[in-house]
């Protein structure tokens, strides 16, 4: 899989065309519409005309882009909040909000929909007003729409009620792919424009997973390779050239900033790295902006520089004896910073142990599916780490904590955000699409609350050691 950031991108696509034009309208205002990467064998379909867009529905995130299904180029990307996120940051919160109830999911599955829709007339506007070579660019040239997201995004996208994701055995509402009409959706688009949201690989192994597994060609892979998607839900996919199991574990929204008490999303002022020394600490923040809170790269980058130092030991236990722990309402804070008005930014003890649920989480989902395939950590030969979060995080911090194998760094690939690319490629090329369509029959899910060790396995995965 090539980067884009590889190359000097000059502009003249007609000249080079090796990044499908992404390179010029790729926005450097969130970091999820600047990881957009192809693996290198994949070609777009000729013959095609008007437009195309996909769209990655995450719960924090909607990442859409407009494609030119003719010469196979994107027109323009765009990232926006999910609106849906006034009802909880996490999955469940949501679905408990529906509840069963018929009128509050046509609410929550209306909000993303008009989202979509608003999405796609800021890209088209915007593009209108480019436009020199006298082309006009509307919204009823739009002819298809992809979707991929996790499954409750994709349930509430399809106006599927989400409630069975949250009870045991978990079992999704509808299987494989569905295809809607836009208009139904209230989308606006070409008449007979349809919305294909690609099917969902297990109860909380979402259409994001197997549009990553598309984009990854991990289905490819020959030796140990583990895909990881870290954000709300942590996925994970392992292979070893002959079976690919599938699992999902609830690392919780920590990484994005919430359940941290000074947490935030990754824009301005965030903390997104740390170096400690003694009693000293330099920081880095997005943008250079003054420091107001703390990102998900930041949180693993201080609690490795904090477990690295002796702030905390194996145990995730705070040094109440630290120059930089101070007492607030009782209870001991690791101060970082201070924010413009004097307040401190620093990591309390619960902000440590959430660290460690779904640190553990995630490392004890991995040593299941490695124990199915009878192999060791050691023996993993490539990492794959997808999503904004998985590209930003420092590796060897990760590791040091353990939310990555404690392997060579040099085995650790950031491969971008392989859940827009994936999408982007079902979008434009009718054989990506058949693959994402029968994904659940190569790959095995693994229901992690079904085997006994994953307890154990989650009990001692929380340890820093």
């Amino acid at each position: 899989m090539s980067t884009y950031d590889d190359f000097k991108c000059t502009g003249r696509c007609e000249e080079c065309g090796r990044c499908n034009g992404i390179n010029k309208i790729l926005k450097a205002d969130n970091r999820k519409t600047r990881m957009m990467y192809f693996p290198d064998d994949f070609v777009t379909e000729s013959g095609g005309e008007g437009l195309g867009a996909a769209f990655d529905i995450g719960t924090t995130t909607v990442v859409g882009m407009l494609w030119d299904l003719k010469t196979g180029r994107m027109m323009d990307i765009l990232a926006e909040t999910n609106p849906q996120n006034k009802y909880g940051a996490d999955v469940i919160s949501r679905i408990t909000y529906c509840g069963r109830s018929e009128e509050k999911l046509a609410e929550l599955s209306g909000l993303i929909r008009s989202k979509m829709d608003e999405m796609l007339d800021i890209m088209c506007t915007r593009k209108a007003q480019e436009q020199t070579d006298g082309r006009q660019i509307s919204r009823s040239e739009i002819r298809r729409i992809t979707v991929c997201g996790n499954t409750t995004m994709s349930h509430l996208a399809g106006g599927y009620d989400p409630m069975s994701l949250a009870l045991v055995p978990f079992t999704p509402a509808y299987e494989g792919e569905l295809v809607l009409q836009a208009s139904d959706m209230k989308i606006t688009a070409a008449p007979g424009c349809t919305v294909t949201i690609i099917p969902n690989l297990a109860g909380h192994v979402g259409g994001d997973i197997n549009a990553g597994i598309v984009a990854s060609r991990l289905l490819d892979q020959k030796e140990l390779t583990l895909f990881i998607d870290i954000g709300t839900n942590g996925e994970m996919a392992l292979t070893d050239g002959e079976r690919t199991l599938v699992c999902s574990t609830a690392a919780g929204p920590a990484f994005e900033g919430a359940c941290i008490s000074q947490g935030m999303r990754a824009s301005t002022g965030a903390i997104e790295k740390v170096e400690i020394s003694g009693s000293d600490v330099t920081l880095s923040t997005i943008d250079n902006g003054a420091p107001v809170g703390i990102c998900g790269s930041g949180l693993i980058s201080a609690v490795s520089e904090m477990l690295r130092n002796g702030v905390i030991d194996a145990t995730g236990r705070m040094d109440k004896k630290h120059p930089r722990v101070r007492l607030i309402e009782g209870k001991p804070v690791f101060i970082l910073a201070e924010k413009p008005n004097g307040d401190p930014v620093g990591l309390t003890q619960k902000d440590i142990r959430e660290v460690q649920l779904a640190k553990g989480a995630m490392q004890a989902g991995a040593a299941i599916m490695l124990k199915i395939l009878g192999r060791k950590p050691e023996e993993i030969r490539k990492v794959m780490l997808a999503g904004a979060f998985g590209n930003f995080i420092d590796r060897e911090a990760a590791s040091r904590i353990g939310l990555l194998p404690r392997i060579p760094l040099e085995r650790i690939e950031p491969v971008g955000n392989t859940a827009g690319a994936g999408i982007s490629m079902v979008l434009m090329n009718r054989e990506e699409a058949a693959l994402a369509r029968g994904m659940a029959s190569h790959v095995e899910h693994v229901e992690l609350a079904a085997w006994p060790e994953f307890d154990m396995e989650y009990m001692n995965a929380m340890s820093f050691a």
